[in-house]
């Protein structure tokens, strides 16, 4: 009787996706935490959805950082949760989740059938739940009121 024993080889070492200098550099480690991300997505997935969620959050929040008069966002005045700074934690929340989001975004179902279409439907609403609590939270970092609007 002979097995097969499927073997991935994933990389699970903590890499560090480098940022602008102004915002702190991201841990594959801390955007797995805060996301929920399992091993099936690959560190090299991760990392490249983490460079383009980084791009756009520091596009969004560029005209704000040139408002600043801080090196880094670390030196921008905020209360401090513990260790972390309440614009630190806004910025990782927002770049992780819109890492979330491309990710679920990206990964569909092969299954065409009304299952497989169900399923691809429900995560693309968990995908706009996600690029959603992305941007509610460069909100927040830039002291911006929380509102939400309805279509009718």
């Amino acid at each position: 009787m002979s097995s097969f024993v499927p073997s991935t080889n994933l990389d699970t070492s903590n890499s560090i996706v480098p940022n602008d200098g102004f915002f702190p550099d991201i841990e594959l480690d801390d955007v797995r935490k805060r996301t929920g991300l399992s091993d099936v997505f690959t560190n090299d997935r991760i990392v490249a959805a983490t460079q383009d969620a980084i791009m756009e959050v520091n596009a969004v929040l560029a005209d704000w950082v040139d408002d600043q008069d801080a090196a880094t966002l670390a030196d921008v005045p905020a209360k401090s949760y513990g260790e972390t700074s309440e614009k630190t934690h806004w910025y990782l929340t927002a770049v992780c989740h819109r890492v979330r989001s491309m990710m679920v975004e990206t990964t569909r179902d092969y299954d065409s059938t009304k299952s497989g279409r169900d399923r691809a439907d429900a995560l693309e609403a968990t995908s706009d739940r996600w690029m959603q609590s992305s941007n509610e939270a460069v909100a927040r970092l830039m002291g911006r009121k929380r509102t939400t609007v309805d279509l009718i």
